[in-house]
């Protein structure tokens, strides 16, 4: 891990949570800095650190142009989550009942709430209000992707609302089948909704306890999968903060330590607090000694980038090896083989049979003869099926720990040192 990334981790900290951290600037490489705050994307809290710290010595050519991107980014994210806040609303007086998750439902945890930017929206639905709401989103202008047979949400995009996903269950079906151990997720929400009452409207969301294991949850999946954001760190410590006293702390920890991510988590709350000014006491239940694995954890963050997208196709093969093993845990080589095989086939029928919506954009006649659509699809099937399968579709993410690339195998051994698996 570089000085400029524990530099930028102290900042970004300053501006999301009005942390007051002993930051030496003779070292400071401003640019540096700057730029991987920008690829972390969080260069709007680093800019407000500099807004309400003035003593810091950024020189002005890159502190103005800064402050106002952030200040442009967080008007719209203001009118953007009011706009979201406003279709919830909608949604309840449509007989639909919508549950805001995580981005803009937390942000009041923020200490400028505007500056917690969201490039989506998460609203989760009761399964049997699926379609309904589905409708509802087209009804409102939105342009709506189903989800897929095993998925977990549907992808519905605005002109100016942005994105917004439809849930109907919380975590994807691999990661509620095998990581979980077949718990569909409701296990781990037990509170009433609560209805918050803002500024811009009532919105119901998740209790306190049961939003604060779903960002955990939500934030050890993306590490698994390819890699952490700051983000995703910054909201969990922020929210663990702010409802410190109201969490049932013995509760969240024991879900975590039955699913074996009890130490990465203690590794990224000490993260928080050895680089970006948290204390022992803003987190119950965190362990007492720094754990070991903290700067490993904090490399692999900085090498990956935001999500790990700066080499996610390597490190896919470290969470399907975490899946393998997993699994075969409980099950056999034969059940492993056979649950991939489906699941690839759900994934492929999904790419191959898209919304009839989606296959009359792609193919005009279709749109202009509706009764061609069967012809669309069996176009579709012949000249995609084969090459599909060709090049490896029902076999994605079949993998072997000694057959997996350098970069999935250092982070397979991390989550071995970690004692997830």
């Amino acid at each position: 891990m570089t000085l400029e990334f524990q530099q930028m981790l102290a900042l970004a900290a300053m501006g999301a949570a009005g942390n007051a951290i002993d930051l030496p600037e003779e070292n400071i490489d401003w640019e540096k800095v700057i730029g991987i705050a920008r690829r972390h994307r969080v260069d709007t809290y680093v800019a407000y650190a500099l807004k309400n710290n003035r003593q810091l010595s950024c020189p002005v050519s890159i502190y103005e142009p800064m402050i106002k991107s952030a200040r442009s980014r967080a008007f719209s994210n203001a009118l953007q989550r009011s706009a979201i806040i406003q279709l919830l609303e909608e949604m309840e007086e449509a007989g639909i009942h919508g549950v805001l998750l995580k981005g803009y439902a937390i942000a009041d945890c923020y200490w400028l709430p505007e500056c917690r930017l969201s490039g989506d929206a998460d609203i989760w639905v009761n399964p049997k209000d699926e379609d309904l709401a589905l409708e509802f989103m087209k009804s409102k202008g939105f342009s709506v992707s189903p989800r897929w047979k095993n998925g977990h949400h549907a992808v519905c995009h605005h002109p100016t609302m942005g994105c917004v996903e439809i849930h109907v269950i919380l975590y994807d079906e691999i990661v509620e089948e095998i990581w979980f151990g077949k718990m569909d997720g409701s296990e781990f929400v037990t509170e009433a909704h609560m209805l918050k009452e803002t500024e811009d409207g009532k919105y119901y969301t998740l209790g306190i306890t049961d939003h604060f294991i779903f960002l955990a949850l939500h934030m050890i999946k993306h590490f698994i999968m390819t890699g952490l954001t700051v983000q995703m760190m910054l909201d969990v410590s922020l929210y663990f903060k702010k409802h410190a006293h109201e969490i049932d702390a013995n509760r969240a920890w024991t879900t975590l330590k039955s699913l074996k991510y009890e130490n990465v988590f203690n590794c990224i709350l000490w993260a928080m607090i050895e680089y970006c000014g948290f204390k022992k006491e803003d987190f119950p239940g965190v362990c007492r000694e720094k754990p070991a694995q903290i700067e490993a954890i904090l490399s692999d963050l900085e090498e990956g980038g935001w999500m790990g997208f700066s080499d996610e196709e390597n490190r896919k093969e470290g969470w399907y090896e975490y899946n393998r093993q997993v699994m075969l845990q409980r099950k056999s080589k034969v059940f492993y083989y056979f649950y991939m095989f489906i699941w690839n086939l759900g994934l492929v029928k999904t790419e191959l049979f898209p919304p009839v919506e989606k296959l009359k954009h792609k193919f005009p006649y279709a749109r202009k003869h509706p009764v061609l659509v069967p012809v669309a699809w069996l176009h579709r099937l012949i000249f995609r099926g084969g090459r599909a399968v060709k090049n490896g579709a029902l076999t994605r993410g079949v993998v072997d720990e000694s057959t997996i690339n350098s970069t999935a195998k250092e982070r397979v051994n991390l989550f071995k040192d970690l004692d997830m698996m």
